[in-house]
């Protein structure tokens, strides 16, 4: 059975987009849709693969329910033949990586199909893939206790080694420089954390399920 874990942060921050996935998954027989995906580890077994769209989400399984498969939704996409694919006409979008998916080349490379299947032609920025230093300013804020209490290892690394304490006007700037380097062009994010950095930077920022489900 796959198992979709929507993301509680994505949800509140794209209802729309949020909704009309959950509704078109409902319909498939072998789909589950899911809440929150901190109690749902409790009923994942190996037969069970998570569909998700948050980073925080996989790692929060891949530590607690290392039993059940993980994949990402764009990579789930991909492999159904009667999905509605929009046309963008051929429009050119930057693609931001982002730094928690640095490691995920599977997601990344899904990411860029589910782009070009909507007639979109990604742009590559000079920092992509496993290069790719942005977060947002997930990184430049406290690891939320909740997230540490229940991956421990995950979180608790990310805390110690990679966590930049920044107040918020620094954390603005940042986006703000970040963001010169975008152009004119709208920029397609697959991260919450990155969809809200790209937006406070000035950027046309969009979540690449506002794009799938067309609620921009």
């Amino acid at each position: 059975m796959f198992v979709y874990l929507p993301s509680c942060n994505f949800t509140a921050t794209c209802p729309q987009a949020s909704k009309w996935m959950k509704e078109y998954l409902a319909q498939k027989p072998d789909v589950k849709v899911a809440g929150c995906c901190r109690p749902t580890q409790k009923t994942l077994t190996a037969e069970d693969t998570v569909l998700s769209i948050c980073l925080t989400c996989s790692a929060i399984t891949h530590e607690v329910s290392p039993q059940a498969g993980e994949e990402s939704l764009w990579e789930y996409l991909l492999t159904d033949d009667s999905f509605p694919w929009p046309d963008y006409h051929g429009e050119e979008m930057v693609i931001q990586d982002c730094w928690r998916a640095r490691n995920k080349p599977a997601m990344q490379k899904a990411v860029r199909e589910c782009m070009k299947r909507m007639n979109i032609v990604p742009v590559e920025l000079e920092e992509n893939f496993e290069k790719t230093r942005f977060d947002g300013v997930w990184l430049y804020n406290p690891v939320v206790q909740k997230n540490l209490d229940i991956a421990p290892e995950y979180f608790t690394h990310i805390r110690d080694n990679d966590v930049e304490l920044l107040p918020p006007e620094e954390q603005k700037a940042r986006m703000v420089e970040w963001a010169k380097q975008y152009g004119d062009r709208r920029v397609v994010t697959y991260c919450t954390a990155c969809l809200k950095g790209t937006l406070m930077g000035g950027a046309k920022g969009v979540h690449l399920m506002q794009l799938i489900t067309k609620t921009l």
